[in-house]
């Protein structure tokens, strides 16, 4: 470890089993990063990750990302080691904590970082853009997209959840869908519509 400033001056009267530490030795590598989590976003990622749809494997925990305030990417990978067994009652959450390797020290004591953590793959996931899903008056996820008569129709879908500015789709679409993402001012079922191609933005098929 390394030692820090001293808490004392010289001549000043010490004791015994006093509570004011002279100093304090910090370990440096590896240094551990506490993670608090709400109990419902814990419960999530264990139901996510034993759900089928979801592929999980237990090396991921070993890919934990570390994101500076800047939003610069720490290059070493951290190990998830372990969750809290007990919930803190004035939070409601639970603390995770990862291991990082730190042999430069560029991880000090008390550093505000994020951390992101892989839940799991999904193979056939798709991401699109959130304006391009509609809801019902059920409140039902639904898109539009071009058939191959360059027609414009109702394609229900299924929605995980968002990500970004993105919708991640688990049902209803499958790849080379071509999905509208704008002009819905002149658009409707049936209607015949000109289609231009959009590059994705950060990714998503």
């Amino acid at each position: 470890g390394i030692i820090g400033r001293s808490y004392i001056t010289e001549g000043q009267v010490v004791y015994a089993y006093q509570q004011a530490p002279l100093a304090i030795i910090q370990h440096f590598d590896p240094v551990y990063v506490d993670v608090p989590i709400s109990t419902e976003e814990l419960y999530e990622l264990k139901k996510e990750r034993a759900s089928k749809l979801v592929n999980f494997t237990p090396d991921m925990d070993k890919n934990v990302q570390l994101i500076f305030e800047d939003n610069s990417i720490y290059p070493e990978k951290g190990i998830l080691e372990f969750n809290e067994v007990t919930v803190d009652k004035t939070t409601g959450s639970v603390i995770l904590r990862i291991k990082f390797p730190n042999r430069d020290k560029v991880l000090l004591p008390h550093m505000f970082v994020r951390v992101k953590i892989i839940e799991g793959v999904i193979e056939n996931g798709i991401l699109i853009p959130e304006e391009a899903v509609k809801f019902d008056t059920k409140g039902n996820p639904y898109v539009f997209v071009v058939d191959n008569q360059n027609r414009a129709v109702i394609r229900p879908i299924v929605v995980d959840r968002s990500i970004g500015n993105k919708w991640l789709v688990t049902s209803g679409l499958k790849e080379n869908d071509m999905v509208i993402v704008k002009g819905f001012q002149y658009i409707r079922p049936g209607v015949t519509v000109k289609a231009m191609l959009e590059k994705p933005q950060g990714g998503g098929k």
